[in-house]
């Protein structure tokens, strides 16, 4: 991840402790709502002495959620007890959160006194690994060997494969190719995620360095022979071709490259093979030519192959394909007259229903003129009316008219898709959308008929649930209370769980969005709730397993993954612990039981995504659905919806003035509680703060000091950036959380324009949202949010 720490992750948070503790599942403290207040004043009391294990613990917790001064000061007091296992724990801890804070020489001499200080301690291998790591960094070859070697002595048969890796980076950086080609043939032999593919790869080409070609070769093919996977097969491709190059012999490199552009043109190797073809003047099939520069990234030149196409045979295929690459060179024109020719010229073609969408599209979204757009998808219904994507074009073209301003015009297309396809899944969608607008027009009878019409049609309980929320809002409108009720009652039963359910509960209880509906409180013992969902998995699967399931059993604590992820975590080297787990989850996610018990070791990781998506796992295998989950024992339900990082949120939320549960909820759909999270938008941390973001944000508050974007993924950082942007734009938008989420997520002058549509409606402003995943983003945290009230408030 580009600007992140290789350090950055959550520490290993005394894992043997926790999964010890058969009651202590999930991290829940205690709302100040909790807590009487005196009504005298007490005698004073004498505070217990922390132990060194409190100090430590102290000091684990804060490293976790990255505040560097309380772990510093923690540790600095586990030192001064005088204990020496606490104060072996503590100097690691200390060079563990100097790596964490990204400063290597600093970590390095501290680990330096480390290793001084400590030769045979329990954390003295890792401290090995650790420095072996910043001297291979460095540039310190031989010393990052000496303490790789040092660590698989002492501490062998946990991540072996990794450090023989490691080591031969260090060799291949250093000009030693041959002695690293020989450690990657030791990692290579050992047990990793890849079955050791990677690994093969740079052995080979350590081996082309070292002027053994003819080996490298050897090793390509054995890898190309033994998949089917198209990338593995280009890789190997490419690699053999540079490899054959250097024994001189050009004929059979090209012929390796042909291969791969032929029969794996999206893969990124075929690119690179590409470009040696065209320089050496190999022939090249045009067509091929122009896809391998379209999944490169080079769009001028693919369009350039595919006009060469063109000139010489043109079809719909290439016109398509010339198309596209236009669009992403920046020529929208262009791209449009290639769609004309496909969808007017081969109106046969395969190509013709997607060239009539894209050229809409294009129309729409890179010319600005949803005029244009209309007329290119009604005239594709008109030309198309069997098309399958027929109704999708209508709702298309009624959101165009509908942000465009043309509201008539929106109605009347809206009313046409759910007119002519009523079979669609679409059709309860499209009326819903028709009534919506005349609402906006103040059309009432015309959007109740419109709303009874799209429950007529809807296909499952959402729509029904939309089509009679919405009916009972216009029923309120008329003034007829009673049969408003009777239609949000409807609602609230159809899609228990779902938007427009809870909307319609939360307006029979006469709440506003987002709004408190009581004390909220979290428990803390959840022995018993344990204990039932434990007999709920005896009953419901085939579980003969005798006592407690939330421990690992053999299989699960020998997997080496476990092994590979525990030892990796308590390094700190978070990406690759994060691999290990996750490939284990996938292959036990048909088991119940192992999933159960996986659930637990991730919580006690904090991998809390992990465990949420595990305690999910469970519920899908048992067939319950979204409604399902809660009749499901509320245990599963505490996980997945736990109250993570709750000492950060919930001072932060009662400083910007927000409910807790909804700062929860807002985390949850931002990283589902990933401190190490990162969008394809470069968004990082627990709330998912853009960069850009967050340097505003640090100079605003003038904290932390010497910010770096490495910052936003420290969940302090991260809970207080995030809940100061919300707190901006919900006071920004006079206390309206709905508006403010959707400045959070679709920015701040979308959000304004948006509410002025709305006119002050919260469920209109919902609807009139231009970007969908906005409205999925809003969506999702109500359902949320209702769902944390459900389990944590008194009144419910």
């Amino acid at each position: 991840m580009p600007g992140r720490s290789p350090w950055r992750g959550p520490a290993l948070l005394l894992v043997l402790a926790v999964a010890a503790c058969s009651n202590a599942a999930l991290p829940l403290t205690p709302t100040p709502s909790d807590t009487p207040l005196p009504t005298a004043t007490p005698l004073p009391t004498a505070t217990p002495t922390p132990s060194p294990a409190d100090h430590l613990a102290r000091a684990e917790t804060a490293l976790f959620n990255g505040d560097w001064d309380t772990a510093q000061a923690a540790f600095n007091d586990a030192s001064a007890t005088g204990d020496g296992t606490a104060m072996e724990q503590a100097e690691f801890g200390k060079a563990r959160l100097l790596l964490e804070a990204g400063r290597a020489e600093e970590a390095r001499s501290a680990l330096d006194f480390f290793l001084i200080s400590h030769l045979e301690g329990e954390r003295t291998a890792q401290a090995h690994l650790l420095r072996g790591l910043l001297r291979r960094d460095l540039g310190d070859a031989a010393g990052a060997v000496e303490d790789f070697d040092a660590y698989l002595v002492l501490r062998s048969g946990q991540i072996d494969s990794y450090a023989h890796e490691w080591a031969g980076d260090a060799l291949w950086n250093a000009g030693q190719p041959g002695a690293a080609a020989d450690r990657y043939a030791t990692a290579a032999g050992m047990a990793r995620l890849d079955d050791g593919i990677g690994i093969r790869f740079k052995q080979g080409r350590a081996l082309v360095e070292a002027e053994d070609a003819a080996a490298a070769v050897a090793i390509y093919d054995d890898l190309y022979q033994g998949t089917l996977d198209p990338a593995v097969r280009a890789a190997a491709d490419w690699y053999t071709g540079q490899a054959l190059q250097a024994m001189g012999d050009d004929a059979g490199a090209y012929a390796r490259y042909v291969d791969s552009v032929t029969n794996y043109p999206e893969t990124n190797e075929s690119y690179l093979a590409l470009v040696e073809l065209v320089n050496a003047d190999v022939p090249v099939d045009e067509m091929l030519r122009g896809r391998i520069d379209v999944f490169a990234g080079a769009y001028e030149p693919a369009v350039a192959a595919f006009t060469r196409v063109i000139d010489s045979q043109p079809s719909s295929a290439v016109y398509y394909q010339r198309a596209l690459a236009r669009r992403a060179a920046g020529d929208p024109f262009g791209a449009m007259d290639d769609l004309f020719q496909v969808y007017a010229g081969y109106t046969e073609a395969p190509e013709a229903e997607e060239a009539w969408l894209e050229a809409a599209d294009i129309a729409w979204f890179d010319l600005g003129d949803p005029r244009q757009a209309i007329d290119v998808y009604v005239q594709f219904v008109e030309t198309l009316p069997a098309s399958p994507s027929a109704p999708q074009a209508l709702l298309f073209a009624g959101r165009a008219a509908e942000i465009s301003g043309d509201l008539p015009g929106a109605v009347d297309l809206y009313a046409r898709a759910s007119a002519s396809y009523p079979a669609s899944d679409l059709a309860s969608r499209a009326a819903l959308r028709s009534g919506l607008t005349q609402f906006r027009l103040q059309d009432v009878s015309g959007a109740a008929a419109s709303f009874q019409r799209a429950g007529e049609l809807a296909q499952n309980g959402a729509d029904r649930a939309a089509a009679a929320y919405w009916s009972g809002k216009v029923l309120a409108a008329q003034g007829l209370t009673a049969e408003s009720e009777q239609a949000w009652a409807s609602a609230a039963a159809n899609d228990p769980t779902g938007f427009y359910s809870e909307r319609a509960a939360d307006v029979l209880a006469g709440r506003g969005p987002f709004e408190p509906a009581g004390v909220f409180s979290f428990p803390i013992d959840l022995g018993g709730d344990r204990s039932k969902a434990e007999d709920w998995l005896r009953t419901t699967f085939p579980i003969t397993a005798a006592g407690d399931l939330s421990g690992l059993n053999e299989s699960l604590a020998g997997d080496p993954r476990m092994v590979r992820g525990t030892e990796l975590l308590a390094l700190g080297l978070y990406d690759e612990a994060r691999a290990e787990f996750e490939d284990l989850r996938l292959d036990y996610s048909g088991d119940a039981e192992s999933t159960y018990r996986l659930m637990h070791r991730f919580l006690a990781l904090g991998l809390y995504d992990a465990a949420i998506r595990s305690a999910r796992q469970v519920l899908d295998l048992a067939g319950l659905d979204d409604a399902g989950t809660l009749s499901a024992p509320r245990y599963f339900n505490l996980i997945r919806f736990g109250p993570y990082f709750g000492d950060l949120i919930l001072p932060e939320a009662a400083a910007a003035g927000l409910d807790p549960l909804f700062l929860l909820s807002v985390v949850r759909q931002e990283s589902l509680f990933q401190g190490a999270a990162t969008s394809s938008a470069s968004a990082r941390g627990l709330m998912q703060v853009i960069p850009t973001t967050g340097a505003a944000i640090a100079a605003e508050l003038g904290w932390p000091a010497e910010y770096s974007e490495a910052d936003l993924h420290r969940p302090l950082v991260s809970v207080r950036f995030g809940t100061h942007y919300l707190e901006q734009q919900r006071d920004s938008f006079d206390g309206d959380l709905m508006a403010a989420l959707a400045a959070y997520n679709g920015g701040p002058g979308n959000a304004a324009t948006w509410l002025e549509r709305a006119g002050g409606d919260p469920d209109l402003f919902y609807e009139v949202i231009g970007f969908e995943e906005t409205r999925t983003y809003l969506r999702t945290i109500y359902e949320v949010f209702n769902i944390y009230r459900k389990l944590y408030t008194s009144s419910e």
